[in-house]
């Protein structure tokens, strides 16, 4: 254990060294802004874990909201023409299928000739079998993430306040999903996020959850991912929302330099119309840069929009908004980094902040 902390202590020492030089040598990083986009189909949630921000979301500045699915259209079209190429869905804080109309929404991407992919996670609670069997028909589906809270009935209802019968639903829901996989052939990626304990290790487990999420790892093109780590949401949640659920709490702040590369290339569009800078922890959307309800993409998305400008110019002077301060999820563009879960794989195209200034000017 020792070890461990003295190798990460390094680490981190000559990470930072790293960006200071860069940040000296004005040497950027940015991930290719048009890789993807986050358009924020719902807000709402099923479930109200401790570890989130939902339940503290600012709901009269962010109320929680559905797309319609014809705003939904003009902002998928919107992105499309803007030359966005891979749309995410996963909610700042929601379920995509608390959606009443998400499978019309999927469909609609689905055929659009000039989107390669889109990819959400969901908690897979509010799905049904109809829902769970339409996505594997979809041909530009390209990452699928599963949220697992807890490692067993006491633990599900204790990490994300939901009841006995959400919990059952999900174990029949990923039951049936296996069934499926195994006789059916996919080509998304499928991610499981097991978010528990800090002992739990899933090989020793033998419940109905431990037993059907051992199942579906066993299958191709899936990816299990055990974690007990969480962060603060920009200083939204503290050590006293999960003080019993036996997890590390990230306290320690990272030093930043420069610009944070997700205020170029995670944007989110919310529910309402908000665009705003940060898809990642800013759940009161605090980083707003416009909303669609006023103006188009391509005028908010821009380097003469005074508000994104600003933004900009001030995190690389490293004067920063009190949740980005306060947040931990920071990646420095000084950096080489991956904005998002689904080109971990992928090699990316960085480019310079001066390239970035002239495209959008």
């Amino acid at each position: 254990m020792r070890y461990k902390k003295i190798f990460s202590f390094i680490k981190k020492k000559l990470k930072y060294f790293v960006r200071e030089k860069n940040y000296f040598l004005n040497k950027q990083y940015i991930p290719h802004y048009l890789s993807n986009i986050n358009i924020e189909n719902t807000s709402v949630c099923n479930l109200k874990c401790r570890f989130c921000a939902y339940e503290k979301r600012d709901l009269t500045n962010v109320p929680l909201n559905t797309m319609s699915l014809e705003f939904f259209k003009d902002v998928v079209n919107q992105c499309i023409d803007f030359g966005y190429k891979n749309i995410g869905l996963t909610p700042v804080t929601g379920d995509v299928f608390m959606d009443k109309r998400i499978i019309e929404k999927l469909d609609y991407l689905d055929e659009l000739k000039n989107l390669d992919g889109f990819y959400f996670y969901t908690n897979f609670i509010p799905a049904n079998k109809e829902k769970i069997d339409r996505l594997l028909e979809y041909k530009k589906l390209s990452h699928l993430g599963i949220s697992i809270y807890g490692h067993d009935e006491e633990t599900f209802k204790k990490f994300s306040k939901g009841t006995s019968n959400s919990y059952n639903i999900l174990i029949k829901n990923l039951n049936f999903f296996y069934n499926l996989l195994k006789s059916k052939e996919f080509k998304f990626k499928l991610e499981i996020g097991h978010r528990t304990t800090k002992d739990f290790n899933i090989e020793n487990s033998f419940n109905d959850l431990s037993q059907v999420l051992k199942n579906i790892k066993k299958l191709n093109n899936v990816l299990y991912d055990k974690n007990h780590s969480f962060n603060n949401w920009g200083g939204l949640i503290n050590e006293n929302d999960i003080e019993d659920l036996n997890v590390k709490f990230q306290k320690e702040l990272i030093k930043k330099t420069g610009s944070c590369a997700l205020i170029y290339s995670r944007l989110v569009i919310g529910a309402n119309g908000l665009v705003n800078a940060c898809a990642c922890r800013d759940a009161n959307f605090s980083l707003r840069i416009g909303s669609l309800k006023e103006s188009k993409l391509s005028e908010i998305i821009s380097y003469k929009n005074s508000k994104y400008k600003e933004l900009i110019e001030n995190q690389e002077k490293n004067i920063f908004h009190p949740v980005c301060e306060k947040c931990d999820f920071y990646k420095s563009i000084y950096e080489k980094t991956f904005p998002t879960w689904i080109l971990k794989d992928k090699e990316n195209k960085n480019i310079s902040l001066k390239k970035f200034k002239k495209i959008l000017s």
